[in-house]
């Protein structure tokens, strides 16, 4: 029996570069004889060929190439867990965004197989968090799926990455940002255990490559050349935020601004046009006014206009009333137990004109 002082941090190793499946063979092996895939129909698409070159000669079988199925639900996880292909694999190799590798990463927590996860787009820590968000069968987000295990590896293939649409990466950039924002100002104040605080320190590293590479990146990306600036914020996306996924407590990993998110990812339009880093930077812009930090403000503020995200009410397309309604959802349904305090919809309405008025001064 452990102590009850006892715990385990496990972290995944990775290789970044054009090539970065070529360390398959080095890898994988170990683990077992067999491999089922599974993800996007795109991402298997451009990653099949590389997957199953990358494995000649080292005595890897697959047992199939299998679709999620859509949606990251627990639905999809039991059905793929009877399936042929699975139970006969050694080990899961999980290929996409973040819904299909959550969705690969619970069936392997759920069947107690190792797996390894491979991203074809940079717009989540998904490949690299031991946790899972799960939706249901609508897309309606439905929980946490929490876990101590991460993948063993991951894959981050510099040469795919690059060929994705460079929304993805603009709403990734949005969400890793806020990941700074948001663990700091939630353990404000807090006395941090060990992991915890190597959870916050580590959060820097979400913020200040993207403030360096970021608009470079993004350029680069639509350009398609693999260059520095995409890599260093490839690895701030999945790698950083994943690190702090990991160590740090889910109370310290979010703050209003994923809330926010939440509730305006309810709104038909949201649903229809907006990716999640893009709604949780305009929270990060409402929290940060909340809490005063106004030089912080102005810098993602002016990051913000500068790579295309969202800095106002326009840009997510809601009503001022479908506003109003979701500030009183967001302070209902605050979950952060570890807060300096709790953010109110009046202050939340108060940053919100004030965010627009700014808006209107610097057009």
């Amino acid at each position: 029996m452990e102590d009850s002082g006892r715990y385990t941090m496990v972290f995944p190793d990775y290789t970044i570069g054009r090539e970065a499946y070529e360390k398959i063979r080095e890898v994988c092996p170990r683990y077992g004889k067999s491999v089922v895939v599974i993800g996007g129909r795109t991402a298997i698409a451009k990653a099949e060929e590389k997957i199953i070159s990358a494995v000649e000669g080292v005595g890897l079988e697959f047992t199939g190439f299998i679709l999620f199925g859509g949606e990251a639900s627990y639905e999809n996880v039991m059905e793929l867990s009877h399936d042929p292909a699975v139970h006969d694999a050694d080990m899961i190799f999980a290929v996409g965004g973040g819904k299909a590798i959550d969705t690969a990463k619970v069936l392997a927590h759920t069947v107690n197989k190792p797996f390894f996860t491979f991203p074809t787009v940079a717009s989540s820590c998904a490949a690299f968090a031991s946790i899972g968000s799960m939706y249901d069968a609508e897309g309606h987000f439905q929980e946490l799926a929490f876990s101590d295990i991460p993948p063993i590896h991951v894959f981050l293939c510099s040469r795919i990455a690059i060929e994705a649409p460079v929304e993805y990466l603009i709403a990734g950039i949005g969400d890793t940002l806020a990941k700074y924002y948001e663990a700091n100002i939630s353990s404000r104040g807090a006395k941090l255990a060990h992991s915890d605080a190597m959870g916050i320190a580590l959060s820097r590293m979400c913020a200040e490559p993207i403030f360096e590479y970021g608009a470079q990146a993004i350029e680069d990306n639509k350009k398609g050349i693999i260059s520095e600036a995409f890599e260093e914020v490839m690895l701030a996306i999945v790698v950083s935020s994943g690190m702090v996924s990991n160590f740090a407590a889910y109370d310290y990993n979010g703050h209003m601004a994923h809330t926010l998110f939440t509730e305006l990812a309810e709104l038909p339009q949201a649903k229809r046009c907006h990716m999640h880093g893009e709604l949780v930077i305009y929270g990060v812009l409402l929290l940060l006014l909340c809490d005063k930090q106004e030089q912080e403000f102005e810098r993602v503020y002016d990051f913000c206009k500068k790579v295309g995200l969202p800095t106002g009410i326009e840009h997510i397309e809601a009503t001022q009333d479908e506003i109003d309604r979701v500030f009183c959802t967001t302070e209902k349904n605050q979950d952060t137990e570890h807060a300096p305090y709790k953010i109110t919809k009046v202050m939340l309405k108060a940053a919100a004109e004030k965010l627009e008025a700014y808006n209107k001064e610097h057009k």
